[in-house]
């Protein structure tokens, strides 16, 4: 058994994107379980997070976690943390995950500098292992949720839709990237529902990558969409969102889809699923961690592999090029959005089987106990 004192944490706190939200979820749940931490941020800021929560980190980070601590960083792998001399360090630890089939060409050998790799799924451990980091060095670590925030009938606002839309709403929150597959769903929707029918689809996009202007983004998604769809079917709010803004989309949608064709877990489906609102997901990727064909509605790929958009190995080259994930038709998306649509008696049976799950697998509690298991291994 390691001998450890607390926990040092670096890492991306105070801010909206996936890792920000992923760290404070650790956060608790090394809370609920008493383990003292010192929280060293990094990154950006967002006022989005809110004054609670910047309030209570401030309050959790704790400079008291003695001279035997574990030294975390949480975010992408960074060989300035891999080579710093910690002597005093009970041992230096990476949390991260990758998206596709393999990792980034630098990422195996700067893994294999520290004592220990934690990811969230054994898609991660797999995809890590096959690309060379040592396999005694790779842990599995669900991601927690506050399912203090996030559970079924929590009161909220109705979210104002604009007026006029379908009274049955499909809703896909994402950050704007090549990877996350927004083309394959608006055409797929577009395809499968009449612009009579009563139905809409809602995106909402974060754009936080400085490579991507506003204009560049809005100009992207809407070459997608048929003009007649734009603000009538399909409509998209780009404005930053609290979390009660967020909750409230949320539980006011009917279905929540991601046709993320990279994902290295799926936050936000995990969010929608512990609200008791059915998901949809292609079966591919870290989220088969926790969904499955009880809990949610999942696109059958076409069980192959496939280069990734061009797009995106365009963009960034050294993360990208040569990887490979999921073929998935537009076929099997549309079968999936009309099933979801149609299929109410399985709404609400995925529904609860999808809260069930993840309240009790996945709460800072369920997840503390696995995280002070692992702090202790030596």
């Amino acid at each position: 058994m390691s001998c450890y004192s607390g926990v040092y944490w670096i890492g991306h706190v105070y801010d909206m994107g996936g890792y920000g939200n992923v760290s404070r979820n650790y956060l608790r749940a090394m809370e609920t379980l008493g383990i003292p931490v010192f929280i060293h941020p990094v990154g950006e800021e967002h006022a989005e997070i809110g004054p609670e929560t910047k309030q209570w980190l401030q309050r959790l980070s704790n400079p008291n976690i003695g001279e035997r601590a574990v030294y975390v960083f949480h975010s992408l792998p960074w060989d300035g943390f891999a080579k710093t001399p910690l002597p005093h360090a009970a041992k230096k630890i990476f949390i991260t995950l990758f998206e596709t089939d393999r990792l980034p060409q630098d990422w195996p050998s700067i893994c294999n500098m520290v004592d220990e790799v934690w990811v969230p799924s054994s898609f991660n451990y797999n995809t890590f292992l096959q690309s060379g980091v040592i396999a005694s060095k790779l842990k599995v670590l669900p991601y927690a949720i506050d399912v203090s925030q996030f559970y079924p009938g929590r009161p909220h606002e109705p979210f104002p839709f604009p007026a006029g839309i379908g009274s049955f709403k499909f809703t896909y929150v994402f950050n704007f990237d090549y990877r996350k597959g927004y083309d394959l769903l608006i055409r797929s929707f577009c395809e499968e529902f009449a612009a009579d029918e009563d139905v809409a689809l809602v995106l909402k996009l974060y754009i936080y990558k400085q490579e991507y202007s506003y204009e560049h983004v809005m100009a992207e998604i809407c070459s997608c969409i048929p003009p007649e769809r734009l603000q009538k079917q399909i409509v998209i709010f780009v404005e930053p969102f609290t979390q009660e803004q967020l909750i409230s989309l949320y539980a006011s949608s009917d279905v929540y889809v991601s046709m993320d064709r990279a994902c290295g877990w799926g936050m936000t489906v995990m969010e929608a699923m512990a609200l008791g609102i059915p998901t949809v997901a292609i079966r591919w990727g870290g989220s088969t961690q926790f969904m499955n064909d009880r809990n949610s509605f999942l696109i059958e790929t076409e069980g192959r592999l496939v280069p990734v958009d061009a797009k995106l190995q365009q963009a960034r080259p050294n993360v990208y090029y040569g990887h490979m994930w999921a073929d998935v038709s537009i076929r099997n998306v549309r079968k999936t959005l009309r099933e979801a649509y149609a299929n109410k008696a399985k709404r609400e049976a995925v529904a609860r089987q999808g809260a069930y799950d993840i309240h009790t697998q996945y709460s800072p509690y369920a997840i503390g106990l696995q995280m002070k298991r692992l702090l202790e291994e030596g």
